[in-house]
């Protein structure tokens, strides 16, 4: 388990389970039925969870919520634990509950005390960052609180990310290919990202791409320019962020050959978790990015790199209010 855990999502993959077991019980149990129903017209009137059940009117069906009852009741015993001064199930965290993607489930946000404790730990952070903006830094899974729905599939599936991984860190775990606008928030959430697993010793890079490429191009009459080095770490490293992949300029496909594909693959052989954001899709990351150069289009390349992008990350579209104009 994480040695420390700033931001925890709790989701629901065997709380659906949990609420058909609830269902087949009662068909096996009819007179549980009183206590099932005594139990539904408490959630229904819990002040909290009635104002849950009208803010996501009208995709939050009656069915939906009798689906996942259970999760909706646990939500309701450790709120009332926390509410009572009761020890809870995860001490130091408070439950949120959501409805994403027709599903009820629960996160659980550090709280202020937690945070502070975080806070303290972030000086031993294992982050190293090229070319990012300097506010990455202080970025917190906890920003996300009052997230623009636009956001919210990427941040639940970094959330779980960073769950799997601390658990499990020698298998592979898929990253993700964060595309969207500017300014909605896609390289400020790699970057809390980022200040989480620090704090379970796990090394990350957070690269801004076309700073590379220049730096690439600028090492071929610089010799003094030591990108051997970069190189290396990109490949090694236990998580790699490439932020704004598709804004770099390759005319010639050399820095897509020479070095993103090398990288790539050998992230790839070895199972290492890698991310990516972009202003483009994946198809028009391959289609008008990666296909056409100055010697002129080249599909067969611009397809064996995408075949590793999306082996290593599933695409996740984001949107949202620009931050860097309405902060």
């Amino acid at each position: 388990m994480p040695n420390v855990e700033p931001f925890n999502f709790q989701n629901n993959r065997g709380t659906q389970n949990i609420g058909k077991s609830f269902q087949d019980i009662l068909k096996k149990r009819p007179q549980m039925r009183n206590e099932y129903e005594k139990i539904r017209q408490i959630m229904l009137e819990d002040a909290e969870i009635k104002n849950f059940i009208q803010e996501h009117q009208p995709d939050l069906s009656e069915a939906i919520f009798n689906r996942d009852l259970a999760t909706i009741y646990e939500y309701y015993l450790q709120n009332k634990k926390q509410q009572d001064g009761l020890p809870d199930v995860h001490p130091g965290y408070d439950p949120e509950l959501l409805f994403v993607d027709k599903r009820v489930v629960i996160q659980y946000r550090a709280s202020q005390k937690m945070q502070k404790q975080h806070e303290k730990l972030r000086a031993a952070s294992k982050i190293m960052a090229i070319g990012m903006p300097k506010q990455l830094k202080s970025a917190t899974m906890n920003d996300f609180k009052s997230m623009d729905s636009g956001m919210t599939a990427a941040v639940l599936a970094v959330s779980e990310f960073i769950e799997d991984y601390v658990d499990r860190p020698q298998e592979f775990h898929q990253g993700a290919y964060l595309q969207g606008p500017y300014g909605v928030g896609k390289t400020y959430l790699m970057g809390a990202m980022a200040n989480q697993l620090s704090f379970d010793d796990i090394d990350v890079l957070l690269l801004h791409y076309p700073t590379l490429a220049t730096n690439m191009k600028d090492a071929i009459s610089d010799h003094s320019i030591d990108t051997k080095t970069v190189r290396s770490y990109m490949k090694l490293v236990d998580i790699l962020v490439l932020d704004d992949i598709g804004a770099e300029s390759d005319g010639s496909g050399w820095i897509r050959d020479d070095v993103l594909s090398v990288v790539l693959d050998y992230r790839m052989q070895n199972g290492l978790a890698t991310f990516f954001t972009s202003n483009f899709s994946m198809k028009q990351l391959e289609e008008e990015h990666f296909t056409l150069t100055k010697n002129g289009a080249e599909p067969v390349k611009a397809a064996r790199i995408m075949q590793r992008i999306k082996y290593l990350a599933k695409e996740i579209p984001v949107n949202g209010q620009n931050r860097r104009l309405n902060p």
